[in-house]
């Protein structure tokens, strides 16, 4: 649940979110931070401040997954299209607390803090405190497992160390964001320099089928090396390299070491802003492919994009459904008989439009699939089979959560705004299901709870 810091429209934000991603999403997120990617020496402020531990997160797929996640939500709160910049953990102990600092001085410059803990004691301490314009610490932000903070990088703030007592790492992740400009301002831009002509970026769109639009993209070369200088700028203003000092690193010895990191979150980010033309509310991204140009020179590509809100209306009234009524049942038989109506109607969802699901989301609900799955395999199960199993399952689960939302959208279906943000999705299934039931023609059948328990299994 998000809590609001405050109402007046001229301070800067500052939001604290609970509950940030869905809690597979979380554990694998803390998994990552376990790892052995740490080293020590990073600074909040210059280099008499003390140094603390740090891990690069760019391109990690858990924390990609992360910003997934929770992009929607950062952009309603800032009011505009975002981009991460950088992507990386602060980890501190006993004695290592940061200094205040400006995570950025430019306006539309963001920060998403999360504290990827399983646990946090409040005796272990290691808040994160912001100043207002006096240095006058106006709030104080406890780690809580799965908690994000989305503020305005602008705002002076620092990472207390936690406590004597405390036996674990204090972790945070933070994403450096900055808002997108919109395609039509980014092209004013260009279009107000002199290199006008060879700084352009175009998309086509080649093929409308029903719902599915195809888009060919092409961004000049000279457009892709501005952004690409923009990260490299960035990424000099954080980055510590030894013999030279912070902020002071050359562009060549930038290019050299991340040239092609940088280059890719260019050609992404010049992707995300067309998409954010040809895809807007209720629109899917089905693939987004580079097929010229990832390392040099003008870059093309291709988009593919599902206009949801264009499918065809679902005659709910023409879906048949039946209910079986029990002789003599017990609690647990009574749920078994709710459950067999539910996934009825869910099957009908999964085949009720013919529509690419984005293999991103696919991947991401494999991902947590396979997990819970690698726990409880016999020996000698077929891992070949069970994955394409899972798969699958993912693809099913992604495609209904699709129709559930969409359908939701289209009859005005609404959950509580303090339901909690783990059981959301369950909650507006839930209404969904109910809503079509009330919709649909359901007979009745009887059956003893053996029946049905020999039916379900």
């Amino acid at each position: 649940m998000a809590e609001s810091q405050s109402d007046n429209s001229a301070e800067p934000l500052l939001e604290v979110i609970d509950g940030l991603v869905p809690e597979t999403l979380h554990s694998a997120a803390c998994t990552v931070c376990m790892g052995n990617t740490w080293y020590f020496g990073n600074r909040s402020t210059d280099a008499h401040s003390v140094p603390f531990w740090k891990m690069d997160l760019d391109g990690v797929p858990a924390y990609d997954a992360v910003w997934d996640a929770v992009r929607l939500r950062c952009e309603a709160l800032v009011g505009g299209p975002l981009r991460v910049v950088r992507q990386y953990a602060n980890g501190h102990t006993y004695g290592q607390g940061g200094s205040p600092h400006r995570d950025d001085n430019r306006p539309d410059s963001f920060t998403l803090l999360y504290y990827p803990m399983t646990e946090w004691q409040d005796h272990w301490e290691g808040e994160t405190v912001f100043h207002d314009a006096r240095g006058e610490v106006m709030q104080a932000v406890r780690p809580r497992p799965n908690r994000g903070v989305l503020f305005d990088s602008r705002i002076p703030h620092a990472g207390r160390a936690p406590s004597r007592s405390c036996p674990a790492l204090r972790v945070t992740v933070a994403f450096k964001l900055e808002r997108i400009p919109a395609v039509a301002e980014r092209i004013a831009q260009i279009e107000a320099t002199p290199t006008a002509t060879e700084q352009s970026l175009h998309y086509t769109e080649t093929n409308r089928q029903g719902a599915l639009r195809e888009y060919s993209v092409r961004f000049d070369a000279a457009l892709v090396d501005a952004r690409v200088s923009e990260v490299l700028e960035s990424i000099g203003k954080s980055v510590r390299l030894p013999g030279f000092r912070a902020g002071k690193i050359p562009a060549s010895v930038l290019q050299q070491r991340y040239g092609s990191r940088a280059r890719a979150a260019a050609v992404r980010s010049l992707m995300e802003e067309i998409i954010q033309s040809v895809a807007p509310d209720g629109a899917l991204i089905s693939s987004v492919v580079v097929t010229k140009g990832a390392e040099s020179g003008d870059v093309e590509g291709e988009i593919t994009v599902t206009f949801v809100r264009d499918l065809p209306d679902i005659d709910f009234s023409a879906m048949k459904l039946e209910r079986l009524v029990l002789d003599a049942p017990d609690d647990e038989a009574a749920v078994e008989a709710k459950l067999h109506l539910c996934e009825q109607v869910l099957d009908r969802l999964a085949t009720a439009w013919d529509f690419v699901v984005p293999p991103s989301l696919v991947e991401r609900e494999f991902v947590a699939l396979r997990k819970a799955a690698d726990q409880q395999l016999d020996p000698g199960e077929d891992l070949a089979e069970l994955t394409a199993q899972l798969r699958e399952v993912a693809e099913r689960r992604i495609r209904t959560g699709i129709v559930v939302a969409e359908t939701a959208r289209r009859q005005n279906i609404r959950i509580a705004s303090d339901t909690p943000p783990e059981s959301r999705g369950r909650v507006l299934e839930e209404k969904v299901v109910n809503w079509i039931v009330s919709k649909a023609r359901v007979s009745e059948r009887r059956v003893s709870v053996q029946e049905l328990r020999s039916s379900m299994a």
